[in-house]
This record gives C-alpha cells, sequence and structure tokens, in this order.
C-alpha cells in the first residue's frame, strides 16, 4: 500500500525536474554580475587575465617613459584621463606599487584628489596618435576620449580605463607628496629646472599607490 502511494509522488518530481531549463542558473548568474557598464564578470573573465605584478612582462623603463600610459580617475558618470611618462613601479611598505608624477594644474588631477584609486592603462604602438591627443588636449573643454577614438570601459572595481587597452593595473592611492625642487641635487637642479620648468613653473604631485590588479588582454 505504501509503495502505492510514493510510485505517484516520485514521479511527479521527476516530471517537475525535467521541465527545468539547465540554461536557467547560467542565465540567473549572468545577470547578477552585470555591472553598470553592461559588461559582465563572465565577459571580463573572456577577454583578460589576471597577473600578480611580480609577473609583469615589460621593461617598466620602456613601459612608461617610451610608450606611455593613460592614468584615469573617476567614475563612469565622470572622470578624466591624461598621457604621462613619468613614473615606474617597484616595492615599498610590503606591497606591490606604482609612482606617478601629476602637475596641479592639470584636470586629472582634480579627479586624483577626489577618488581613492585609478587606473594605469597601457596600449600598442598602433594607438600612439591615441595618447599623444589625450596628452594634448584638456578634458576641461573637450571630449578627448571621443577625439582619440578611444572606448571608455569600466573595470570590475568600478574604476575606469578603455577597451583598447592592452594591460590595464588598477592603484589604490597610499601617499601624496609635493615635490620640493629646493632639494634638488647638484649638478641636476639647474638643468632639471631648465628642462622641465622654464614654461610651466607648476609643481608636481607624487602619488605612491598599491598595485591591486593587472588585468592583460587575452
Amino acid at each position: 500500500m505504501k509503495t502505492t502511494i510514493l510510485l505517484p509522488v516520485i514521479s511527479l518530481f521527476l516530471f517537475l525536474a525535467s521541465c527545468t531549463n539547465p540554461n536557467d542558473k547560467k542565465v540567473n548568474d549572468q545577470t547578477s554580475e552585470s555591472s553598470e557598464s553592461g559588461v559582465t564578470s563572465t565577459d571580463w573573465r573572456s577577454r583578460y587575465d589576471k597577473l600578480e605584478a611580480s609577473d609583469l612582462p615589460d621593461n617598466v623603463i620602456q613601459l612608461i617613459g617610451k610608450e606611455w600610459m593613460l592614468v584615469t580617475a573617476g567614475d563612469e558618470s565622470s572622470y578624466n584621463t591624461m598621457t604621462a611618462s613619468w613614473g615606474g613601479m617597484g616595492y615599498i611598505w610590503e606591497r606591490p606599487s606604482t609612482f606617478i608624477f601629476i602637475r596641479d594644474t592639470r584636470y586629472t588631477y582634480q579627479f586624483l584628489q577626489q577618488h581613492e584609486s585609478f587606473t594605469l592603462s597601457f596600449f600598442n604602438e598602433k594607438y600612439r596618435n591615441a595618447l599623444r591627443i589625450c596628452g594634448t588636449m584638456s578634458g576641461r573643454n573637450t571630449d578627448k576620449v571621443k577625439e582619440a577614438g578611444l572606448t571608455p570601459l569600466e573595470t570590475p572595481s568600478g574604476l575606469m580605463s578603455f577597451e583598447e587597452a592592452r594591460m590595464i593595473i588598477e592603484c589604490k592611492k597610499m601617499f601624496i607628496q609635493e615635490l620640493d625642487y629646493a632639494n634638488l641635487a647638484e649638478p641636476y637642479k639647474s638643468k632639471i629646472m631648465e628642462e622641465a620648468y622654464k614654461n610651466e613653473p607648476s609643481k608636481h604631485q607624487m602619488f605612491i599607490s598599491e598595485i591591486v590588479n593587472v588585468w592583460i588582454k587575452k
């Protein structure tokens, strides 16, 4: 008698299970991973590999000094970017770090002050002209990202970079200090002041920041 009662119940359970769409969970997971920029974390993982800072594939002097980078601060609603060729990477306070130098007259400097994190973006040589545009135009009065032909991209952390970048480094500020040119050592003092500050005497601010994430485009 008990067997007779249980068989219809088991049959009903198997029928309901067979009606469940196996893709429902996948769709729901992808929906929950969606970011405001429309790029899901699943999409991100398919497009970028995460790298340890100690495994950077590039020579840093070549990477920054010769190939240049974009420093971008802000969020999707309001951000700015600028080309930079001063800076470096290393290790301080038990953390892999970057150090960059930004003039306090630059529009991007305001965004760096307002936000705790920013990105450094690196590109292949074919984007050299885009970097020139971002280094010569001001975001105060022009949409230089559009002029440069770059596509804004929000990282999973909510920081801004660009789809064309081959490598994105997410940085979190640790230390900010104005450079005191009185501390320049001779014989560099007069030479550096003549080369770097003759036409624009604004101050450089140094940002030392922890490397939080390194993303390499696949």
